[in-house]
């Protein structure tokens, strides 16, 4: 009989040990549910970013297409004003009366 009283005193011991620790369970699978939650919005604005920069890529380099052209324009422009410029220094050499 005194090891029936013990082993029933070791059970209930045990249980409440035991709903305790299903307790804390409970508490930690709650916590991680919500770090998944963190997660998913953090990997959708992850995924924003993504978008976000690969279009601030092809802003650039459409930026860089224009400014390839634009230097090319201005080569053209710079051949322009030298050839004005020696126009220029015939017509003073060359004064008209």
């Amino acid at each position: 009989m005194t090891v029936n009283i013990f082993v029933y005193l070791l059970n209930e011991s045990f249980s409440s040990v035991n709903e305790s620790l299903n307790s804390v369970n409970e508490a930690f699978s709650s916590i991680n549910e919500s770090l998944n939650s963190v997660n998913e919005a953090l990997n959708s604005i992850n995924e924003s970013f993504s978008s976000i920069n690969e279009s601030l890529n092809s802003v650039n380099e459409a930026l860089n297409s224009i400014n390839e052209s634009l230097n090319s324009v201005n080569e053209s422009l710079n051949s322009v004003n030298e050839s004005f410029s020696s126009v220029n220094e015939s017509l003073i050499l060359c004064p008209v009366d």
